[in-house]
């Protein structure tokens, strides 16, 4: 059994937060122009040999920024982690950096799967997230390229108060794509994000609810990210529970069941779920009770390390310390790996050992990263205590 204790999971490596966008909920602030104190290549590969300290299997990489493709050497360092053993996925910003030759050189390099951004399912939405107009039109060329060159795609969705209501149209948009899965981020209020642009408790189970409902509906593997009542919920409904909702689940459901899809599977089942298990087409699995810190870290573009990219702890830094120590012995690292630990009802959850809630966004409100998740309704005590 894989124990998130001794090694991650997935690992999050920002390689620079130069970015030719300005996105209004963005973690990093990113700039237009890279940070001069960025790890250099040499530096790159040396992460790369820690990654492999931990042992095999060896965890999953997901390069991000900023924009990785501001990155002159990306191909190196794709190519070094590829030949080195490690599945790495991409992430990258929808602007006219990534061309043709470049996505063909992404699946060249070893890559196994490339993510983009997609925040609203029409161009008014998604460009005014992201702050430059025409981003919409790029996005779909560069999605539509990735479909021709043959390299599976993951399409990212922020949930914030400005699209709510447009979650199902984005459903659509996601299988029309044929993304492989659908990650569905709720905003955390760090970097640019602000904390009105969260919704309310109340709607992140409505949301979340449907999430298990597009899972079961239509041929789409679905993940929440920041957000792992999305376990629980999937959990309770297995079991015949069903949360309690409100109207906002009710019109998203409404919408949903419109959707009609050729080739449904009757198998559909979430990704990230509480105990279900899922294998998208391009073999990269998930796996249950990964949060911030536990089972997962976040290594920025200057070599800090943190438990996420949206919990600003700083745990250690790569060129003083390896991955491996940093992850055993931080003071962090430990607090997040024990759920026992966990503050108010989040420490008495019977779902602290699948969920445990998002320790950023506590950190992000509360300023206390063992607090309870700030927008969870949930009261404990209905099941019996689970553990993974």
């Amino acid at each position: 059994m894989f124990d998130l204790k001794e090694k991650p999971f997935i690992v999050f490596w920002e390689l620079t937060r130069a970015c030719m966008l300005a996105c209004k909920h963005c973690r990093a602030k990113a700039q237009k122009k890279r940070h001069p104190d960025e790890l250099n290549t040499k530096e790159a590969f040396a992460v790369i040999d820690m990654l492999r300290e931990f042992g095999k299997p060896y965890p999953l990489v997901v390069v991000t920024g900023g924009d990785p493709l501001m990155r002159d050497d990306l191909f190196e360092i794709l190519e070094q982690a590829s030949s080195s053993k490690i599945r790495v996925a991409v992430a990258f910003s929808g602007t006219p950096l990534a061309t043709r030759d470049k996505i063909e050189k992404l699946k060249d390099s070893g890559v196994s799967r490339i993510a983009i951004s997609i925040d609203g399912s029409n161009a008014e939405i998604h460009d005014t997230f992201r702050g430059v107009k025409g981003t919409f039109e790029t996005s779909m060329k560069i999605i539509d390229t990735a479909n021709e060159v043959g390299i599976p795609l993951q399409i990212n969705t922020t949930v914030t108060n400005f699209n709510l209501h447009d979650l199902p149209d984005m459903v659509k948009l996601c299988l029309s794509k044929g993304a492989v899965l659908w990650d569905v981020f709720f905003v955390v209020p760090t970097g640019r994000a602000k904390k009105e642009y969260m919704p309310g408790a109340q709607e992140f189970e409505d949301i979340l609810c449907w999430l298990y409902d597009v899972s079961k509906k239509v041929n789409l593997n679905v993940k929440s990210s920041a957000a792992c009542h999305l376990r629980r919920i999937e959990f309770m409904r297995d079991s015949g529970v069903m949360p309690e909702t409100a109207e906002l689940y009710q019109e998203l459901l409404e919408r949903l069941e419109k959707i009609t899809v050729k080739g449904k599977s009757e198998e559909s089942k979430i990704v990230m779920g509480s105990h279900g298990r899922s294998l998208a087409v391009d073999g990269i699995k998930r796996m249950m009770g990964i949060t911030d810190g536990r089972g997962m870290f976040f290594i920025s573009h200057t070599g800090e390390v943190y438990p996420s990219g949206f919990l600003p702890v700083v745990a250690g830094n790569v060129r003083e310390k390896s991955l491996k120590e940093i992850y055993m012995e931080s003071a962090v690292f430990k607090d997040l790996k024990d759920p026992e630990k966990l503050k108010g009802k989040c420490g008495k959850c019977e779902f602290r050992y699948i969920c445990g809630g998002s320790r950023a966004r506590a950190y992000a409100v509360y300023g206390d990263y063992l607090a309870q998740e700030p927008r969870c309704i949930y009261r404990p005590g209905k099941f019996e205590l689970i553990k993974v």
